[in-house]
């Protein structure tokens, strides 16, 4: 298993559906949404994310999907970053 980490724009959305509305490419194992690094969320769950508000989503992936997977994600309008490990 390969980890991506990915930052995911959640402006206008509510919760978590920004990654709950992300189709998963083939391969995809695990997914989680991590607290905020950049920016701190501390509106109700029933207001909207703010422009500007980000979460880190971390991927597991099968090695054998991991560049499909990184060029899928990279395509996605609401990822602004992706970054694997070393």
């Amino acid at each position: 298993m390969k980890k991506i980490f990915l930052e995911l724009d959640v402006s206008g959305t509510l919760g978590d559906a920004a990654w709950n509305e992300t189709e998963e490419p083939k391969g995809f194992i695990k997914a989680e949404i991590q607290k905020p690094k950049a920016s701190l969320c501390d509106h109700s769950q029933k207001t909207s994310h703010l422009d500007g508000e980000w979460r880190e989503v971390t991927v597991q992936i099968d090695e054998t999907c991991f560049e499909d997977a990184l060029t899928f994600y990279r395509g996605l309008d609401r990822i602004l970053a992706v970054e694997t490990e070393d």
